[in-house]
Parts: structure tokens; sequence; C-alpha cells
């Protein structure tokens, strides 16, 4: 349909919303406008989507952080995928990067979200139009990407009544200010550079870092290195992939669990952590180690057993550089060191838009709920996956996106501004309270819950449960999977209870090797006593202490 007819049709009021960056946060914005009847225009400065899930030997131009052969996800396929998307059958439990590339290209085929890419643009810069006191609209100057990849040509400028900011927050790598850096002889790179660990066979390497990044790095250096230290500031936890039996980790993300003490749920995490390796005689926990629900964690399974072996050996945070190795704050030195692989993660940066809208530092972003800026008179600009998650990150990404979309569209309204900041003020003293700083950091499932509760798909145990108790069994008590936010609410999932059901089953049906036939509702006895008895227990729980979910 032209745009003459659709004027003709009454459609000249369609809002046009500008997506800068085609990854997973791009994508699902793309397909929550359509959703909501918005007109988006995604533009991705690369040829290809997928974001950093799109694997290039070398990194592109103006990329932030990139990803490495050996990697393979810390979440499981179903925590991996949209909510309305399953993952395929014959993909493993935790998926290689180029199986996660592929689902996002079938994920935008499926829902024909090619179309509403421009790729080889990038934007230039974003700034207020001129009647934008009365309209909240935005000027979006965006330029093609040249073919000498050092400049951009014929810039363009258009209105957009709306903008979603895709690029991620992993955008400008962060190297540490030490003293001597500059002096040592020896390698230097950032884990966005790292793409093997085939240059450092036979080489004393250092990795800095306590994130999921310098454990992979160290692990598979070490595979190859004449030994490897990780160097951790407060020290770390460790956590596998998978639990006893080989139950993903993820698996334990439950509803059930929210309501739980702080104190037990520190108690379990920490029993979690040390049924893996006592961490106090591996080194992992140094003075100031704080418990693992706000301290850092890194999810690694092979760790524990080069700690072990000696082929990673931990070390304190570095005081200063030599010009052949390192001191470290307790005293230690390394003389003889041949490289050092900073693994320490990235610098906000959303250079196209003026620092005003959205400051550089991390303690000067005022965004409201993580998403929306919240000084703003109005609700016409929307961050998306500028936050880092304990837990899966796609729910996070496709439940904002939902959340931006409704806003847009005018089904959902955000407090006025100055509620807005009574909440910025009190997450900040919240996070400083408890992680001594102001973080980008939120946990999946609250988070999701919260932003679920906005859009009006959080799923009920209290309404599902006379519908089909089981059904309310497996979306309260077991693995809280991206799926069940397309059981109630706008753009629902007409498939959404069957595959609750069958999520669990799919997640191990590539490992089986002989057909395996799942319950499906009350067909087993004992699924039946299960239910009927935990549901009794919920509801007696919900009228003594008045817990209504």
């Amino acid at each position: 349909m032209t745009s003459a007819e659709k004027r003709r049709g009454g459609m000249e009021s369609t809002r046009r919303v500008a997506i800068i960056g085609a990854g997973v946060s791009g994508l699902a914005c793309i397909k929550a406008c359509l959703e909501e009847g918005l007109e988006p225009v995604c533009f991705e400065q690369h040829d290809e989507l997928g974001g950093v899930w799109y694997y290039t030997d070398e990194p592109r131009p103006n990329q932030g952080a990139t990803i490495y052969k050996s990697l393979v996800s810390n979440r499981t396929k179903e925590m991996m995928a949209f909510s309305d998307f399953p993952q395929p059958k014959e993909a493993p439990p935790f998926l290689p990067y180029t199986q996660v590339h592929s689902y996002l290209r079938e994920f935008a085929d499926k829902f024909q979200l090619m179309k509403y890419i421009q790729f080889g643009v990038q934007v230039q810069h974003i700034w207020r139009a001129e009647d934008y006191t009365t309209s909240g609209k935005w000027m979006v100057r965006t330029a093609p990407v040249a073919a000498d990849n050092n400049k951009n040509t014929c810039p363009q400028t258009s209105l957009f009544d709306r903008v979603m900011v895709c690029s991620g927050h992993f955008s400008k790598p962060f190297v540490p200010k030490v003293p001597g850096l500059e002096e040592f002889t020896g390698v230097v790179v950032h884990s966005r550079d790292y793409n093997g660990a085939e240059s450092f066979k036979g080489r004393k390497v250092m990795v800095v870092g306590g994130a999921n990044s310098a454990g992979d790095v160290a692990a598979e250096v070490a595979q190859v290195a004449s030994v490897v230290y990780l160097s951790v500031r407060d020290g770390i936890w460790l956590v596998p992939r998978l639990a006893q039996g080989g139950k993903p980790r993820d698996f334990f993300i439950q509803r059930a669990r929210l309501n739980l003490p702080e104190w037990l749920k520190r108690i379990l995490l920490r029993r979690q952590c040390n049924a893996c390796v006592d961490h106090a005689n591996y080194g992992l926990q140094l003075e100031g180690c704080k418990d693992p629900i706000y301290g850092s964690t890194m999810i690694n399974d092979e760790m524990a057993f080069r700690l072990a072996t000696g082929k990673v050996v931990t070390r304190p945070v570095v005081e200063r550089f030599t010009r052949t190795g390192v001191v470290f704050s307790d005293g230690s030195k390394i003389d003889h060191l041949d490289a050092v692989v900073f693994a320490t993660g990235y610098n906000v940066a959303i250079p196209f838009i003026e620092s005003d809208i959205l400051p550089r530092d991390v303690g000067d972003l005022e965004l409201y709920k993580m998403m929306f800026p919240a000084r703003l008179p109005h609700s016409t600009l929307a961050v998306i996956g500028c936050v880092g998650t304990i837990g899966p990150i796609f729910p996070v990404l496709e439940i904002q996106s939902r959340w931006a979309a409704r806003v847009f569209s005018g089904h959902c309204k955000l407090p006025d501004p100055p509620s807005m900041q009574e909440w910025l003020r009190s997450n900040r003293e919240k996070c400083r309270s408890k992680i001594g700083r102001v973080s980008l950091m939120v946990c999946t499932l609250p988070y999701c819950e919260d932003i679920a509760q906005e859009i009006g798909v959080r799923p009920s145990f209290w309404q599902l449960l006379p519908r089909d108790p089981y059904l309310a069994y497996l979306v309260y008590f077991g693995p809280a999977f991206p799926t069940h936010y397309r059981l109630v609410g706008p753009h629902r999932w007409a498939g959404a209870a069957r595959h609750v059901k069958l999520a669990v089953d799919n997640t191990y049906s590539a490992t089986r090797k002989s057909e395996h036939k799942p319950e499906h509702g009350f067909s087993s006895k004992v699924t039946i006593v299960k239910v009927m008895f935990t549901s009794l227990c919920v509801i007696a729980l919900g009228i003594v202490i008045g817990i209504s979910y």
C-alpha cells in the first residue's frame, strides 16, 4: 500500500518509529511496533542483523562488543527464545553463537522483519524537532556507510514520531588506568579483540576481570599457555551452567522463589555456588567479596578444573605494572609476563544523541526503569537493552520492546517526570546500599514481572488455577520461560499454553537418543496429586499471610 493509499484510507496518523540497530533488541522492537500498528524504520550500520551475535573474524568498523569462535551461550535455548517463537527442537540445550544467529534470522523471516531494516546505514545524529515542545518528535540524520568503511556519504535527515535506541551498552571497551601500563612491554589486548588462544601458546598470560568473558578467555587460553593468572578485584562466585543431574541452572529461575526472604536466597545461592567448587580453597573469595546476589558471578563449567590443576591461578587486583611484569595489591609479583587480556567490560557510548538527553556516564543516566529518559516532557524516546542482567537477557530485551511500543502507541502511560525522578532516586539509593555504586544491572525475573505488569501480560497463578491447574503449577513452580508472557494480555499467543507444557522437554529433545513422550495435562496420577497438593498449599499460604499473586 502506498503512502497516498494509506492517507486515503485514514491511516495518515500512523506513527513512524526510528529503531537504531538490528540486533536482538532491534528485531524485538520491529515486531513489537508492528503489533501496535506503528511504522518501524530500522537502521543497521552493518550488512547483517544480529548485533553482537553476528560474528566476523575481525571487529567491524564502529562495532562495540564482539564474540569469539568458541563462544557458547550461558543460558538454555528456551531462555534465549522470543516469547512466541520457540527454539528448534534439533538445537542443543546450550547454543553455539552460530545457532543463535541462525535463530535470529529465522525469527526475522518468520515475522517478515527484513523489509523494515536498512542495512549499511549509520545513524549520525538524533536531536529534537523544531516543534518538539508540542509534538515530541525527533530528527534523525543518517548516511550510507562508504565502501572504504572510513567515511559516510550523502547524509539524509528524516522526521520521526518516536525513537528506539537499540545499539546496546556494550559499546566502548573499558581498560582501567593502571600505573605503569604504558611502559609494559608485553602484549595488551581487550577481550573485544580476542579471537582464540593460538597466539598465547606457551606464554605466561594474565586475564583481568571477574565476569563471564574473563572466565571464557582464561579457561580457553589455559589449555595452551604455560600458566594463566586471573586477576579479580573482590573475588568472584563461580556458577556452572548445569546443576545436579545435568539440569540447567537457569531452570531454577522460578516465580515461587520471588517471595523467599533475602537471607534465605543468599544461603541457597551460596550453597549452589559452593556445590561446584569450594571458593575459599581455590582463592575465589577475596577480602570484601559480596554475596552471590550482589557480587561478581562467572558462569563457567571449565574454570573449576583449570583452578584444580593449576593452569589458572587467581590473583587480587593489579596495583601497578612494571616493564616486564605486574605487582598486585597484596604485594605479590609476576615477572616475565608475556600478555595481558583485559576482560573489563565496556563504557556506555551513545554518541549520536546529545549528552543532556543521554549522559555518557552511567551514574548520570536517568532512565526510568532502565528505559525512558526521566526528564523529557514527552515519552517518545526509549532506550532498549542498555542494561546488564543477573539472569537471561533475551526476556528483558523483548519485554522492554513490548512496553516501549505500547507506550508509543498510547496504550500504556508513563508517570509524570517528578514521579519518574522519584523512582530514580529510590533505585539509586538501593544500588548504593547493596553494591556501593549506581548500576545498570537488574535481576531478570523481578524486572520482567514489573514491566509485564505495566503491559498487562504478567501471568497470575490464581487466574490460571481454575482454568488449567497444571499450567498454573508450571508457571509458578516451573522455570520462568519467556513464553509465559504470551499467556494473557495483549498480543497473546494461541500456542503459548501448549509450549509451556513442552518447554522442558524441548530443551533436551536434541540430546535424547530415544523418543521421549512428555506428560501432557493430567495424564499421570502423580502429576494430578502433585498439582493438587501444591495448589492447596499455595492457597492456604495465601490465606494465612495475605499473598495475592
